[in-house]
């Protein structure tokens, strides 16, 4: 059942349901949200923010009570901070940690992912105190600030006022000051609340041969929500003796790409229903088409960084800028064909002496040196679930929750890992991430590799969801 966020707030005593209704009525003429209009009552900030936490499952932001480093707002521009409506808080962990109005805008957290290089932890805020914050923050970033603070911080603080779901006012987490802004009293979770164009993608089936095909025609899937260029491009691979499949969005390219299994995948980056870089994550999460090359296309993103990033963060084999020539599209596609049939031809080990390596030091209680090994491992074989695994738990056991957490992540994405799952599941529940706890469990269940273990995780996630 879905509890509407008036309901929630008359039901937590943060305010009666006549000063609800009031908001409410000023929220229809104003346009602005139900908390916002609430805050500019009266209602703490605090309160409110807790309120969102509940209601999304993530942690909120009280950021009258915060201290932002203004180093961290050059990760993401003014133009796209205040268009987004988002701020950077810290770069805590290699991640980007952002207190956002929506925290499960997926298109956004997909596209910052892919500009910055780099994993995106979410954080709910008051959609009027955000914007306000924004608005102040680069302000006296262009001023040559260093600090930003909130006008309720107490003498001395230093850090980011994180509040967990039904948490009571007044027992805001303030993050202490580590290298940069501490955010290890929470870790978040990026997927969205309403799901963007699910494509149900059986991620723990082994590898299976491409199917058979007419003739020997190497074949490729190109993707793009213009069909003049898909028609341009079909007619130059095809003149050149391609087979060519077509899609239009990127929902359709991995239910295209899983089921005809390609030689090379041209992918726009700018796709409805499923952005470019989520469909190239997915394609290359899934065992049945991790090897087929992916070249994207885009008339955004620019620039060797974006070039590498996208090669680094998604797996793709080239980046492509629009316009392009058709002479060099199809010279880097031959290319990209070329170097991972070698690739694939010539596979060695893989992570197999590193992976076992790290993982008999991190059973001896020596995880600093197993980390060397498993990091190896991954380096090694990029796709091997286990090796992920072995190195968020070594991860977790020196302390390094963030850089943790995106190693299992990964290892659930290349296969339902049960043991990942559940160790996913813990480390959300302990930092006050409900949602993606009882998510993780929901997605342990049939992962379970007997009856007893399915029963333990459907007692944790009857208490979750309690």
């Amino acid at each position: 059942m879905v509890v509407r966020v008036g309901d929630l707030i008359v039901a937590r005593g943060v305010a009666t349901r006549e000063q609800v209704d009031a908001a409410l009525g000023a929220s229809r003429a104003s346009g602005a949200p139900l908390c916002s209009e609430l805050l500019a009552s009266g209602v703490g900030e605090d309160l409110l923010a807790g309120i969102l936490a509940e209601r999304h499952g993530v942690p909120g932001v009280d950021l009258s009570r915060s201290v932002l480093d203004l180093a961290h707002l050059e990760l993401v521009p003014r133009a796209v901070a205040e268009g987004d409506v988002m701020l950077p808080l810290s770069s805590e962990g290699g991640r980007i940690h952002l207190a956002m109005s929506e925290p499960f805008d997926e298109q956004t957290l997909a596209e910052v992912r892919f500009v910055t290089g780099r994993e995106v932890s979410s954080y709910v805020a008051v959609h009027s105190a955000l914007v306000r914050t924004i608005r102040e923050a680069y302000d006296a970033r262009e001023r040559g600030e260093p600090l930003w603070q909130g006008e309720r911080v107490d003498e001395g603080t230093i850090g980011i006022a994180v509040i967990r779901p039904r948490q009571a006012e007044g027992e805001a987490q303030v993050a202490a000051e580590a290298d940069e802004v501490d955010l290890d009293a929470a870790l978040s979770g990026d997927e969205p609340l309403h799901p963007v164009a699910e494509v149900e993608i059986d991620v723990g089936a082994e590898p299976r041969p491409a199917p058979q095909r007419m003739d020997a025609k190497r074949l490729v899937l190109v993707v793009d929500d213009e069909p003049e260029i898909r028609l341009l491009v079909q007619r130059t691979f095809q003149a050149r003796g391609y087979a060519v499949e077509t899609a239009s969005d990127g929902a359709e390219a991995v239910e295209k790409a899983v089921a005809a299994v390609p030689d090379l995948v041209l992918l726009d980056a700018m796709l409805p229903r499923l952005h470019g870089f989520e469909a190239c994550r997915r394609l290359k999460a899934d065992p049945r088409t991790r090897h087929v090359p992916v070249i994207m296309m885009t008339a955004i993103y620019r620039g060797w960084r974006f070039a590498q990033d996208v090669r680094e963060s998604y797996g793709a084999e080239d980046y492509v800028e629009k316009p392009f020539r058709l002479e060099d599209l199809l010279r880097r596609a031959e290319s990209a064909i070329d170097a991972t049939e070698a690739r694939r031809s010539g596979a060695g080990d893989g992570a197999g002496p590193a992976l076992a390596r790290g993982t008999e030091l991190l059973a001896a209680g020596k995880p600093i040196e197993a980390l060397a090994e498993l990091e190896a491992a991954v380096k090694a074989d990029g796709y091997s679930t286990e090796a992920h695994y072995q190195l968020g738990r070594a991860l977790r056991a020196t302390g390094d929750h963030f850089r943790a957490m995106t190693a299992l992540e990964r290892a659930t994405e290349l296969k339902p890992h049960f043991a990942a799952l559940r160790a996913l599941a813990t480390l959300y529940e302990e930092k006050g991430f409900r949602r993606k706890a009882a998510e993780m469990l929901e997605r342990a269940l049939p992962a379970a590799p007997d009856e007893a273990s399915r029963e333990t995780v459907r007692r944790e996630l009857i208490r979750h969801l309690g």
